[in-house]
């Protein structure tokens, strides 16, 4: 504005200058003027919006605006959750036990309209929302989320210390059967309050998670890559699909349901799947479970196709570094994304298959660290678990049975009778028949049971009489 005014004012002398030496019939040379009266303002150009950092979609100006990552429960009872449709990415691994934790991300907390069940924080997703500059938020978090959280100063939003001011609990969630723990969530709006109560804001830079760019459209004969199942453990395996009518990638559940959002009931899709290989151990409690986080091998998988992909990252804050095989910088396609952590450790898989149904081979499973369990060692604990369990069910199933004979027994006694007294009633005949079924059920499942303890060398504990039992709960 100021050189502005100082160009209007130098004009305004070189008229009246003009305008005198007309009266005294002179010309004037403008050409000998110093380059600081002649030089002419030029307009600062406006800066670029900024893109969304997390899919590359430039459907806002997202300059100053730093992502959200909360933390979501993913134990038996969690799901469906809330918002995972609408977050910019899903990161998910196991840090503890055999079920994988979760976290969504998303750019603008503005379309956080309601997300949860917030679980604890846990330093293995952190690892991918430190280096975006990303709001960490959970409700509790384990020894090393908070480690790694103090090391570095870094602020989060932990429903532990705040409480309400930040998240809220669902009444209607839990009179619906769900536990205490499965009912609390957050929306963007009490997100920041949250942090104003911190004197912290969402306001500051953000980094792009990749290096976006059109690619070339994959050809219906070169979908190599339509059904990829990530096993997790035994019990957590979840399939993504790619569908060819929207060009994204659904994911299903272990039981091959959709994965839908308690919000709206949309099933979570996906423009990219990653799969990152990172070599697993033990930490030192003794269950957390260890990976390395600096790098590996690792699958992407877009427009049902996949290729063989190297990712890199210097520490926990450093941003993640993705090329193909030739060593390139990988270029993502705009869009959501779903990342999977995998160390491919006993009773860990992947399978992906094609759109002809033939199954891909995939590069080979990531070293263990030294804190791992070899596949042998864990066969064999496993295998001892499975011993043990099978024992007790056993034990279990032949105190059950043995209680439900006697009156099973009766019924069927009873049932024999109505059929004697009416021996072309069909309906009797059917409830004699049922009562027999299950007369020999319950003797077929003694018989295995006793045949199992009897194997292992146990003696079957002794099945209480009905009048025991009475006097016991009589006396609580």
């Amino acid at each position: 504005m100021k050189r502005s005014i100082q160009a209007c004012g130098v004009a305004v002398a070189l008229l009246a200058a003009l305008l005198l030496s007309g009266c005294n019939k002179e010309k004037v040379d403008i050409s000998s003027s110093t380059p600081e009266t002649s030089a002419t303002a030029e307009p600062t150009p406006p800066a670029e919006p900024v893109p969304n950092p997390l899919t590359g979609a430039s459907d806002a100006d997202y300059t100053n605006r730093r992502p959200v990552a909360v933390t979501l429960r993913t134990l038996d009872g969690a799901a469906p959750q809330w918002g995972l449709s609408t977050a910019d990415v899903l990161v998910e691994g196991v840090t503890e036990g055999t079920t994988a934790s979760l976290m969504a991300i998303f750019s603008n907390a503005d379309a956080i309209s309601k997300v949860g069940p917030v679980g604890p924080g846990r330093d293995l997703l952190l690892q991918l929302a430190l280096p975006l500059n990303a709001m960490p938020v959970h409700i509790d978090k384990n020894i090393y989320a908070s480690n790694l959280l103090n090391t570095l100063s870094y602020q989060d939003l932990d429903g532990y210390h705040i409480g309400k001011a930040a998240f809220a609990f669902d009444q209607d969630r839990q009179n619906a059967g769900y536990r205490e723990e499965n009912c609390w969530y957050t929306t963007g709006e009490m997100i920041k309050n949250g942090l104003n109560t911190y004197g912290a804001s969402l306001d500051g830079a953000n980094t792009p998670l990749f290096v976006f760019g059109e690619r070339e459209p994959v050809a219906e004969d070169a979908r190599n890559a339509t059904s990829l199942t990530i096993t997790f453990s035994p019990s957590d395996s979840e399939q993504l699909t790619y569908a060819a009518d929207t060009g994204l990638y659904v994911k299903t559940n272990t039981d091959g349901s959709p994965t839908t959002d308690a919000d709206n009931g949309q099933q979570v899709a996906f423009t990219n799947v990653f799969v990152l290989y990172a070599s697993s151990g033990i930490k030192d409690d003794g269950y957390t479970r260890d990976y390395d986080m600096t790098g590996g091998t690792g699958l992407y998988l877009t427009g049902g196709a996949w290729q063989q992909i190297q990712w890199t990252k210097e520490d926990a804050t450093g941003p993640l570094q993705l090329t193909d095989a030739d060593g390139q910088t990988l270029v993502v396609s705009p869009g959501k994304s779903f990342i999977a952590i995998w160390g491919g450790y006993y009773g860990q898989g992947l399978t992906l298959t094609g759109a002809d149904g033939a199954e891909q081979s995939l590069p080979e499973k990531p070293a263990l660290l030294e804190s791992g369990i070899s596949d042998e060692a864990a066969a064999a604990a496993q295998a001892e678990f499975d011993a043990q369990q099978k024992i007790v069910d056993a034990q279990q199933a032949l105190t059950d049975a043995n209680a439900q004979l006697p009156d099973a027994q009766t019924a069927l006694e009873d049932a024999q009778a109505a059929l004697d007294a009416d021996s072309e009633n069909q309906d009797l005949i059917t409830k004699r028949d049922e009562a027999q079924a299950l007369v020999d059920s319950l003797n077929q499942i003694i018989a295995d049971s006793q045949a199992i303890l009897d194997a292992a060398g146990v003696t079957a504990e002794p099945t209480p009489a009905p009048e025991e039992t009475a006097s016991s709960e009589g006396g609580e």
